[in-house]
């Protein structure tokens, strides 16, 4: 039986007693355009995301550990329903801004820019994750290795 994807984060989030939620998704499809012009689109399979909760600085943390150019991490305010959730990006890394995070039962989409000071230069990205793939729960979080 496929799993749905908000309910899985959702529960995690609220019931689980790990700190971490591992989630390698089936199909990851990447969306890249510059100013409202395609660039490319990007088909993976076996993506990966983390969630850790993180008590004592407050919102949970979504690292996003198979991106194409680097890893990133960012916070996001926890999800109430198991239905639908749209909300921001908190504290991304520089050049990215503007991230938005939408989840449902059957997809997580990221949709962030790469900031440019050339605002014809700006990439803006779509990465949707679909198909839960595999879940794997740890006590202790996840970091993102130095490189």
């Amino acid at each position: 039986m496929q799993k749905s994807v908000l309910p899985t984060i959702h529960d995690f989030l609220h019931k689980s007693p790990h700190a971490s939620l591992e989630i390698t998704f089936g199909s990851h499809t990447v969306l890249n355009s510059l100013v409202h012009r395609p660039l490319n689109q990007v088909y993976k399979q076996n993506s990966r995301i983390v969630i850790n909760k993180r008590p004592r600085k407050g919102n949970p943390q979504m690292v996003v550990v198979d991106n194409l150019i680097f890893n990133f991490d960012f916070g996001f305010t926890p999800p109430m329903q198991q239905e639908f959730y749209l909300g921001s990006m908190l504290h991304l890394p520089s050049p990215l801004d503007q991230g938005h995070l939408h989840m449902d039962v059957d997809q997580l989409t990221l949709s962030f820019r790469i900031h440019s000071r050339n605002p014809k230069h700006c990439v803006f990205v779509s990465q949707t994750y679909t198909h839960i793939h595999h879940l794997e729960r740890f006590f202790v979080p996840y970091i993102i290795p130095e490189e």
